[in-house]
């Protein structure tokens, strides 16, 4: 038996059952390998050799109502670097050659990492608002470095980001505020392993160099945007975008010894004509890195929320779904060095749909041309200041033309801005950020303005510590001034007043008004205009022409006897100057872009401003302990901190406030209810004597708003176009517009046509869309219209347009934005407004202008001729129309144009 088993175990069945497990082995491991794991490891290996090559659509063309191309693309090239396994070996080596040689071509290098060295350590994540600030700030150290992971272990151990609570998670987002912009920088600089030297071989020579603080800044830069870019697949990363065409063809010669490095070519936004109808226009960029809900809204429209820029303003951003295109690529298979050998799949871009506007871009550029001239013919000779003259400040203007149905001809600014500086991958220059969003303290330094004006102009936020335009006095080339700016609109709406009149027949279009210079209601309201001076007797269209500020508040002083306050804002509302209150009505010209919608003075708003009034002045005194000095100070102003239900108090409490000033009466055992519960919830303790102080002072601001009230004087000042009414300028052209066509009110557009990039065939045309047809009779519109055509004949714009082949009808308007005794205090002056419209038999066109700190109306006028000089002659061809305002009316490249 021991025989036998010894014979069994001999050498050579030990090295049989060695091999047998070893076979065993290796089969069962190939059997995980291949069939078990095997698309885990396919995964894995394909991760790396595998890579999407996106090939970025074309966005669709802008012209203007003519073809002339007012934004477009042209062909870019750009610096790419393509991950893999071989060059991440090689990385920092690589990147350091090409930094040598962006440097000696003279290209700039593709920045929007948000910490800062230079000249300190910070964080600039390209917005201002503190809100903003910090929601970018938490959104990138979330998405990087495991900066939250290590709050929520140090803090709540090993609970997950999801399994904790709200207050919780604001507890982490606090901690993740107060991490400093140095600590983060080496933090990141640790995880992304950047060397402290760096050597490499370039013309036969070997540079090596410790890294200084950019160079690294400069690594981190690109290693950033490879680990950001790897969460969605490790596409190349653009290290320099739109370089020139010589620097990439000798980065295509040095490819060989740049592993990951490619050339690849782009499309690039282009502006030809750079500034002209910017505003209109707008800009593209970047989808912002502050905002988790618009990053997510636009990853599901199937953008790279990394890369992609999108329309950020004007028709850019109003048109975003027509013009972005379809982005195509390649899924390719790249070796060591990230070169492509071989493709498996493709899908071609397919670029958006070109879009023709109504602007005529000769209009647009005549306009623009014309603001800055008598802009600054206004400022050569600035006035004294007396009756609101003083015109130093013309530095902002804006003219809006539109046709007979709403299509808009020019929307133009001075200033605005050039949408080129915006296009550009590698982001806004510091030279342009200066430009566009330069600081006040930056502003006011050239301002030929007193020393002792300073302050009064530019106060200091006692919250920031810098200076704020308090009476908006800088002008801001990025504000979009015809659709966004609310301006007063002076005697040109003296006609509306005139149809309210007339309509309702309160005034007698034939009776005689004498005229003395001044105004007395016999119930308080008495004025003096010592600009105007007495005018004498004048009948409805005189008192037009000459814009007789007594006869116009006279009427509405008739119209207010006899159907109340809101009657005349019933009509204003029918021309498209405000909305009823509460009716549903979208407040809206129909305009594709973003716009502001003034309102004209009614009872309902008046009482919501009342209210509004009333909610701040207890606010404040609550936060001052102006009724109790006992008191604890009580701050309801809204705060960035506050959570959901503090917010939510604050919030009610104010309404609350506004609700007691419209129905005319104090809720004490309410507000003192709701006052209490805020303070319980604060941790604010209030006694029942201080609670009673407090209720009788808040009581007393209530109502004092409510003894304001209602008055005489606020229908006289409308009448007028002065106190509560507010309008843009596209408003005021749309309401000029519907004088001259008849009554009828059309939606305002600047899309004309869609067509498809490919086809050319046209996928969208605009129909004219009446949106109110007013009812005002013909009558009515007839003595209207005289008195307009007499405006510029023998009224306010004497002599202003004669030796036109054409006849015109406008209306001047000086809108004191301020009293003349504040405005003479710190040098500034009325608003000069003009309205118009030609010709008087057949209207094509319609107007509306203004020069804020223009003095008056009648100054201004010239815009509005040269406008019409450059339609007449380049839309309706008429070859007789001089050119003796502004000179050419051709637009002009940007070249010719900077």
């Amino acid at each position: 038996m021991n025989k036998n088993k010894k014979r069994f175990f001999n050498r050579f069945n030990f090295l049989i059952s060695i091999v047998v497990v070893v076979t065993a082995t290796i089969c069962v491991r190939l059997v995980m390998l291949q069939v078990v794991n095997a698309n885990e490891y396919k995964s894995q290996a394909n991760t790396k050799s595998h890579k999407f090559i996106k090939e970025v659509a074309a966005r669709g063309e802008l012209t203007d109502s003519t073809g002339i191309k007012l934004a477009t693309n042209q062909q870019s090239y750009n610096i790419t670097y393509m991950d893999t396994d071989s060059t991440e070996k090689s990385f920092y080596p690589t990147m350091a050659k090409v930094f040598y040689f962006l440097d000696k071509y003279g290209e700039n290098k593709n920045d929007s990492f948000p910490i800062k060295v230079t000249p300190t350590y910070s964080f600039d994540f390209n917005v201002t608002d503190e809100k903003q600030i910090n929601a970018a700030k938490i959104r990138f150290l979330n998405d990087r470095g495991g900066f939250r992971d290590d709050i929520i272990k140090n803090l709540y151990g090993a609970l997950k980001w999801n399994k904790l609570t709200k207050v919780q998670k604001n507890n982490v987002d606090k901690y993740l505020l107060k991490m400093s912009p140095e600590y983060v920088f080496n933090r990141l600089k640790k995880l992304y392993k950047i060397p402290s030297n760096y050597s490499f071989n370039v013309d036969g020579n070997r540079i090596s160099k410790k890294c200084t603080l950019d160079d690294i800044r400069k690594f981190m830069v690109v290693k950033d945007a490879v680990q950001m870019q790897s969460y969605s697949g490790y596409k190349p990363v653009d290290i320099a975008s739109n370089i020139k065409k010589e620097t990439a063809i000798a980065f295509m010669q040095k490819l060989n010894e740049l592993p990951g490095i490619d050339v690849e070519e782009e499309p690039i936004r282009h502006y030809p004509y750079g500034k002209l109808a910017s505003n209109a226009i707008g800009y593209i960029g970047k989808i912002s890195a502050s905002s988790d809900d618009e990053s997510d809204s636009y990853a599901e429209r199937g953008y790279d929320v990394s890369s992609d820029l999108i329309g950020i303003s004007g028709l850019e951003s109003a048109e975003e779904d027509r013009l972005k295109g379809t982005a195509g690529g390649e899924v390719v298979e790249v070796n060591k060095s990230g070169r492509v050998i071989n493709k498996f799949a493709s899908k071609d871009s397919y670029p958006g749909q070109n879009i023709k506007t109504t602007i005529n871009a000769d209009v647009q550029y005549t306009a623009e041309q014309a603001l800055q001239k008598v802009m600054k013919s206004l400022r050569d000779s600035p006035g004294n200041g007396e009756n609101g003259s003083y015109t130093g400040n013309a530095t902002r203007g804006a003219a809006v033309a539109v046709d007979m149905t709403g299509g808009v001809i020019a929307l133009a600014q001075s200033p605005n801005f050039n949408p080129n500086d915006f296009a550009d991958p590698n982001g806004l220059s510091d030279a342009a950020k200066k430009k566009y969003f330069p600081t006040v303290e930056d502003q006011i330094k050239n301002l030929s303005i007193p020393s002792d004006l300073i302050d009064t102009l530019f106060p200091v936020d006692k919250s920031t510590g810098k200076r704020t335009d308090a009476y908006d006095y800088l002008p801001k080339p990025m504000y979009n001034y015809p659709v966004m700016g609310l301006t007063p609109p002076g005697s040109t709406f003296k006609m509306l007043t005139a149809i309210a009149g007339l309509e309702t027949k309160t005034i007698d279009p034939y009776a005689i008004f004498d005229d003395q210079g001044n105004y007395d209601d016999g119930h308080g309201d008495k004025r003096t205009f010592k600009s105007d001076g007495p005018l004498g007797p004048l009948d409805l269209v005189n008192a037009i022409a000459h814009s007789s500020n007594p006869y116009f508040m006279t009427a509405s002083e008739m119209i207010r006897k006899a159907f109340g306050y809101d009657k005349i804002a019933e009509y204003a509302w029918k021309f498209g100057l405000g909305v009823q209150p509460n009716s549903g009505v979208t407040p809206s010209t129909g305009i594709e872009i973003k716009e502001n919608f003034g309102q004209t003075f009614n009872t309902y708003s008046k009482k919501i401003s009342l209210g509004q009034q009333a909610a701040w002045e207890v606010i404040n005194d609550l936060k001052d302990r102006k009724y109790s000095k006992k008191a604890q100070s009580i701050d309801l102003h809204t705060s960035n901190s506050d959570s959901s239900s503090i917010a939510s108090l604050k919030a009610n409490i104010k309404d609350k406030i506004k609700s007691y000033v419209i129905n005319g009466k104090f809720d004490k055992e309410e507000f003192s209810a709701l006052l209490n519960k805020f303070a319980q919830t604060t941790g604010i303790s209030i006694s029942d004597s201080d609670m009673e102080d407090i209720s009788k002072g808040a009581k007393s601001d209530v109502e004092k708003q409510i003894e304001n009230g209602i008055v005489p004087g606020d229908i006289h000042s409308a009448a007028i176009g002065q106190g509560d009414d507010n309008f843009t300028m596209l408003q005021l052209a749309n309401y000029v517009a519907t004088i001259a066509n008849g009554g009828k009110r059309y939606k305002v557009h600047l899309t004309n046509e869609v067509t498809d990039p490919v086809t050319n065939s046209v996928v969208f045309k605009y129909n004219p869309q009446v949106i109110c047809d007013t009812g005002v009779s013909k009558s009515t519109l007839e003595q209207v219209i005289k008195g307009m055509g007499l405006v510029n004949t023998i009224g306010t714009a004497e002599g202003k347009f004669d030796g036109l082949p054409f006849t015109t009808a406008g209306k001047t308007g000086t809108a004191d934005a301020f009293s003349l005794d504040f405005q003479q205090k710190i040098q500034r002056s009325s608003y000069a407004v003009y309205l118009g419209f030609a010709p008087v038999e057949n209207p094509k066109i319609a107007v509306a202008t203004v020069i804020y700190d223009g003095g008056f109306g009648n100054q201004i006028t010239n815009v509005a001729r040269a406008i019409y000089e450059s339609y007449f002659k380049n839309v309706e061809k008429m070859s007789s129309v001089p050119e003796d305002v502004i000179g050419s009316t051709k637009a002009q490249p940007e070249v010719d144009n900077p």
